[in-house]
């Protein structure tokens, strides 16, 4: 891809504007409709962090499809060239541990799998390791995205009720907190992000979360990398098999740089065959 896969995730904890994405958008609260007694932005943050720890225990036994699309544009937005790749992909805790299976519609071959066995081994002992830091208490990472540091970084207000494809949610705006002061690459993230999420009202699991960069981020005081002002990112998840909340569909814009190099990153995730398989089993070859 255009982007390595866990500097875009970095990027899509919360999500775009909804020109962006050809969704049906939320619809506006019917007259009258009120925000249950004791409901506040606050409140139902924590409960979907809270909420979070039943949904690993269930996505443990699941494996699933994703394809990516990555396009690089000129600098006048004419697009230079298309990736396509496609992954099984699982969890371990809540990081996904992705294998990759094809490019640009084409198998891998014996080395390019063998090298991705490789690979998903260290990605599942990083995440074991990151689990085993989070259940003893410990902070899983720097860069991690918790609910604490999200609830540190941004002020959430406008809480409202709205409907998607007729199930009613809530939403509520969120925006940097002028007085936090980053110390890692997501808290900057976090710093510079203000959008909207929207969270089911009775399952208590965010549906969508759209967001754009307020401001630019440095890494390295920008010798290492940047992200520009204005990029957008969205995320969206839907209930599985009437048993699980699964990631669905995601997409990122943004303008970066990279050392020296300049980079448009357009890039699109659609996610299907949500299947259940062994805890014991691993998608290596």
């Amino acid at each position: 891809m255009v982007i390595s896969r866990s500097f875009r995730l970095a990027f899509l904890v919360v999500a775009c504007t909804s020109w962006l994405f050809p969704y049906d958008h939320p619809s506006r609260p019917e007259p009258g409709a009120q925000i249950a007694a004791g409901t506040d932005p606050t409140t139902l943050i924590k409960a979907v962090f809270e909420n979070q720890k039943q949904i690993e225990a269930a996505r443990k036994d699941y494996i699933f499809h994703r394809r990516d699309e990555d396009q690089e544009v000129d600098s006048e937005g004419r697009i230079k060239s298309r990736e396509f790749k496609e992954y099984e992909v699982y969890f371990v805790g809540h990081w996904e541990i992705d294998r990759l299976v094809s490019k640009d519609g084409k198998p891998l071959s014996e080395r390019e799998s063998k090298k991705q066995d490789e690979e998903v081994r260290k990605q599942e002992a990083k995440a074991r390791a990151k689990v085993v830091k989070q259940e003893s208490g410990e902070d899983p990472g720097k860069d991690s995205f918790t609910a604490t540091k999200f609830l540190a970084a941004d002020r959430f207000y406008n809480l409202r009720r709205e409907t998607i494809k007729g199930h009613e949610v809530y939403a509520m705006d969120f925006e940097p907190r002028p007085d936090f002061k980053p110390h890692s690459v997501m808290d900057k993230v976090l710093k510079a992000l203000g959008g909207t999420i929207w969270i089911d009202e009775q399952a208590r699991q965010v549906v969508r979360l759209e967001a754009r960069f307020l401001t630019s981020v440095k890494v390295g005081g920008g010798l290492l990398g940047s992200v520009q002002k204005g990029g957008n990112v969205v995320l969206e998840q839907r209930f599985v098999n009437n048993e699980i909340w699964m990631p669905s569909y995601d997409e990122v814009h943004l303008n970066a740089h990279v050392f020296f190099l300049h980079k448009s990153i357009n890039g699109t995730s659609t996610y299907s065959d949500y299947r259940k398989f062994r805890v014991d089993s691993r998608i290596t070859r």
